[in-house]
């Protein structure tokens, strides 16, 4: 997504995807696996979007349209690993005929007027899983074959807080606690954000936003760029972000490096079902759940759910077994669902260690005033006091971590693959194994003249690749700031040794 100068002013222009997306996004109640089947079923988006056009009743734009698009979700019910029964062919079409009853409310298919509606005309951005900034965790939703992740995620603030932490802390609970609840929701947050973690919850009242609350004094205290971020995950759209009584609240996230993100479109109201759904964002977005207290039937025990499912670290905050607003929390832990927090500093030894936020673009933004404002720094940054592409030899200021990152992009290049974060670090992870995981550098370079067919992503643990991915992000962010690399809508370009902009 990148910024032009309109006649009408300052505008956000989406690349293709990420437009296709946020339209498919506009033809959901909520999200729908049966989307997700269609699109696994396809070449992208657009293809998804221009059939359930197309096959329309009421425009009759092209003749057999119908069956092509029943072909393609076969399709990608089989990619995903279920098998195209009747019945799951008779609700697709029924949610294919609501999808294209919505698919008719949609004001225009000017791609302009588009960009600037689904974007509240720049006042919020939106991120697709081709960009670099999209959280690779919440892929994970479509490994339980079931659920569907994001087709993408409108936001405000900055971007770079999704992928600011390797391993986020999701702190949940319920909206009703009492004092000891809020404080121990407090001092977690504050302990995660003072290691420099990402903290992740919803926006509602009680821990919710005890839990920002604690990053934000985490950030006053030590700064942006030191603190870990905080990101909140909305039911709805959100310019219906609530409840009101935290708007301050969201103002400050959003201003402070953090990030306010739904993945439903602006004006979307957030029903309860769509909390339920949200839910799984934030498991999905977390390595490490926190529930720190909880009634029996509380929505945080949702969310405990779904990262059960997900096969994250749960963690819950014992109480009073006379009250009932631990009762949730309680149970959890004597069935063994999740593990006891029996005191804030034993939290060190359950999250990895100690890092600054990681910024991979946006590291300076411009204050209204004109003065930079830091906003985080890369954990590689160091390499900025030494290296400059415009005096020396290049190749030998990088680290042996970004050669091969080079010639991992090289190699996609040349094999015509879309040198992206994904592929390279699969590329990595093919060519140098666990080693270059385990050392959190990758050391190996690709190989020319090998063949890797049958060692991509299918010959990758999944285990590991979410970390192998976040260093190559950090790699590729401090690569991008002393010019070795551009990066446009996810897609990597070597600048070449003249120091020029122009695509490798």
């Amino acid at each position: 997504m990148t910024v032009c100068e309109s006649d009408s002013g300052l505008c956000w222009d989406l690349d293709e995807e990420t437009l296709a997306r946020a339209i498919l996004t506009f033809c959901l109640n909520t999200a729908d696996a049966l989307m997700t089947a269609l699109l696994k079923g396809t070449a992208d988006a657009w293809e998804a979007l221009t059939l359930i056009r197309d096959s329309d009743p009421e425009l009759r734009t092209s003749a057999g349209a119908g069956k092509v698009i029943e072909q393609a979700f076969c399709i990608g019910m089989t990619r995903w690993g279920s098998k195209p029964t009747p019945q799951a062919v008779r609700s697709f079409r029924s949610a294919l005929a609501t999808w294209q009853q919505r698919l008719r409310t949609l004001p225009t298919w000017d791609r302009d007027y588009l960009c600037g509606w689904f974007t509240m005309e720049g006042r919020q951005w939106i991120i697709a899983p081709h960009d670099v900034w999209w959280p690779t965790r919440l892929n994970d939703l479509a490994l339980l074959g079931r659920c569907a992740p994001p087709l993408c995620l409108w936001g405000s603030g900055d971007r770079a807080a999704l992928t600011s932490c390797p391993q986020p802390v999701g702190i949940v609970g319920s909206r009703g606690v009492n004092e000891y609840g809020r404080r121990l929701t407090t001092d977690i947050a504050v302990h995660a954000a003072q290691a420099g973690h990402l903290v992740v919850s919803g926006g509602a009242m009680g821990a919710d936003a005890a839990a920002h609350r604690g990053a934000l004094d985490a950030m006053r205290a030590y700064g942006i760029g030191r603190a870990g971020r905080t990101v909140a995950v909305f039911a709805g759209g959100l310019n219906h972000a609530g409840p009101q009584c935290n708007s301050e609240l969201f103002d400050g996230i959003a201003e402070n490096g953090g990030a306010l993100v739904s993945e439903l479109c602006p004006g979307t109201i957030p029903e309860a079902r769509r909390f339920l759904s949200r839910n799984r964002i934030i498991a999905a977005l977390s390595s490490t759940l926190v529930v720190t207290q909880a009634r029996l039937r509380s929505g945080a025990l949702n969310t405990v759910n779904w990262g059960s499912e997900l096969q994250r670290d749960i963690h819950a905050v014992p109480g009073n077994i006379d009250m009932p607003g631990n009762g949730g929390c309680n149970r959890l832990i004597q069935e063994h669902r999740a593990t006891i927090v029996c005191s804030v500093d034993d939290m060190d030894d359950v999250w990895h260690a100690p890092h600054p936020p990681e910024s991979f673009h946006d590291v300076a933004t411009q204050r209204k005033d004109g003065s930079d404002c830091d906003v985080g720094t890369p954990r590689d940054a160091g390499i900025l006091r030494d290296s400059s592409p415009s005096g020396g030899n290049r190749s030998s200021a990088m680290t042996e971590s970004q050669r091969a990152i080079i010639d991992a992009i090289r190699w996609c290049r040349r094999r015509r693959i879309a040198p992206t974060a994904q592929s390279v670090a699969e590329q990595l992870r093919t060519r140098s194994g666990e080693k270059g995981l385990e050392t959190g550098a990758t050391e190996g370079k690709p190989t020319e003249g090998k063949s890797t067919e049958g060692k991509g992503a299918d010959a990758v643990p999944e285990r590991g690749m979410h970390e192998l991915v976040a260093h190559v992000l950090s790699q590729l962010g401090a690569m991008e700031l002393i010019g070795l690399i551009t990066v446009e809508n996810g897609r990597i370009s070597i600048v070449p040794e003249t120091g020029g902009r122009r695509r490798s």
